[in-house]
């Protein structure tokens, strides 16, 4: 066993010690693949075989007088482990802390500045997604953002970590990474015959006046917070068939909420749902100041994620629909008239 994996096991029990049981005895780990597409670094996931210590064992006797020993049940214990940057690992810790519906994480060199690694809860390996009840999850999801976003409003002091959104960091998005991906897109004849020039050029349009409209938005003071910054379908995920965990925190910047909503917000009774709760917790946006932010990063952030299905929609039905999704955000945010 090389040194590597030695710390991994160490870290492994000590994860499960610290957040399941103290009391449980680690017997073996096997690992097992991991999906094609994560970009995670060194993301790997693991099975736990286990058995409870013998102290917290119970005698049960069956009616034909035998006595046999068993354990205490805990569920089935799978766990990930990732070469994880210092901000993730410090989002991470920070939010478990305030009962955010985050995964319990554990490092080995938590003040590391680089990368290290990280273990942590696999959420949903208990969620069957073909079965949820979705509205009430979809709710619950607002009340649990809402709930992150306030929690962190007012704490630049506290996260010094944490890199501002800035108009400089708008600008590669857009300028760098968007027009890049965007031209490319354009010399495909098909691109134009499929999504037609009214789309195109109506996107065009909205990008050349983006930076300038995000000012408002990032100058927003009494909406910065901390913000996943990365809230694709990918990193929220369904705990338990019930409650929705925020994974994948590498992104996470200091800045206004609403970098994060518009993506989780597919309707208005959501975004509205979002607002209430925000509400709730002691924050009452006004609904016009509301919606004129949105409407903004939400063109913003279709721009800024259709980057990748821009290169893709052609050969994958999924990466076309997403872009229709990220073209409509841009054209038709929630809150237009």
């Amino acid at each position: 066993m090389s040194i590597d994996d030695i710390k991994l096991t160490e870290l492994i029990k000590d994860t499960i010690y610290c957040f399941i049981s103290p009391d449980i005895q680690v017997l073996g780990i096997d690992n097992i693949p991991v999906g094609a597409g994560s970009q995670a670094v060194g993301l790997s996931r693991h099975k736990i075989n286990w058995k409870m210590t013998a102290e917290n064992a119970i005698d049960a006797t069956d009616p034909t007088g035998t006595t046999t020993t068993i354990s205490l049940e805990v569920p089935g214990i799978y766990l990930y482990s990732k070469q994880a940057t210092f901000i993730e690992r410090s989002a991470l810790s920070r939010l478990y802390s305030q009962a955010a519906n985050v995964p319990y994480s554990l490092s080995n060199y938590p003040l590391n500045e680089g990368r290290s690694l990280l273990v942590i809860q696999d959420v949903d390996v208990d969620t069957d997604y073909a079965k949820l009840d979705i509205a009430p999850i979809q709710d619950r999801e607002m009340l649990a953002l809402a709930y992150i976003h306030r929690a962190n409003m007012g704490c630049r002091e506290d996260l010094p970590w944490l890199p501002m959104v800035d108009e400089a960091y708008i600008a590669e998005m857009i300028n760098e990474q968007w027009r890049y991906s965007w031209n490319i897109a354009k010399d495909n004849p098909a691109f134009e015959r499929t999504f037609g020039q009214d789309v195109i050029s109506g996107i065009e349009e909205a990008a050349d006046g983006i930076d300038e409209e995000m000012s408002a938005v990032i100058n927003d003071a009494s909406t910065h917070t901390m913000i996943h910054n990365d809230l694709n379908p990918g990193n929220v995920l369904v705990h338990n068939n019930e409650n929705v965990y925020f994974i994948d925190w590498e992104e996470a910047r200091y800045g206004s909420l609403f970098m994060d909503i518009p993506m989780r917000c597919g309707s208005l009774q959501q975004a509205s749902a979002y607002r209430t709760y925000l509400g709730n917790f002691g924050c009452d946006i006004p609904e016009p100041r509301y919606a004129e932010l949105f409407s903004i990063a939400s063109r913003y952030l279709g721009l800024r994620f259709m980057c990748w299905n821009l290169g893709v929609w052609e050969h994958n039905e999924q990466a076309k629909a997403d872009l229709l999704k990220y073209m409509k955000m841009v054209t038709q945010p929630l809150f237009s008239s």
